[in-house]
C-alpha cells in the first residue's frame, strides 16, 4: 500500500495554474506558498515533470535569483 509511483497530476496542475496566472514568473518559494505545496516538492516537480513547460529566468539584484515562468505554448491539463 501507499501512494502510486510517478507524478501526482493534481500537483502538476496546481503548479501550472499558479504559473499561468503569473506570466512574469515566480520564485520557487512563491510557487510553493501559492499552491500550498512544500518548496522541495515544487522544486522536484519543476525539475522532473514540468521542465519542458517552463523557462528558468535568472535575474540579478545583489545576488542571483531563479525565477520560473510557464512557456507561452504550455498546456494546462
Amino acid at each position: 500500500m501507499g501512494r502510486k509511483a510517478g507524478p501526482d497530476e493534481e500537483k502538476i496542475k496546481k503548479i501550472k495554474n499558479v504559473l499561468s496566472k503569473n506570466p512574469n514568473g515566480l520564485w520557487v518559494r512563491e510557487i510553493a506558498r501559492k499552491t500550498g505545496l512544500d518548496k522541495s516538492i515544487v522544486s522536484i516537480y519543476l525539475e522532473k515533470y514540468i521542465k519542458n513547460d517552463i523557462e528558468n529566468m535568472f535575474e540579478t539584484t545583489n545576488k542571483w535569483v531563479k525565477i520560473v515562468r510557464l512557456k507561452k505554448y504550455a498546456k494546462i491539463k
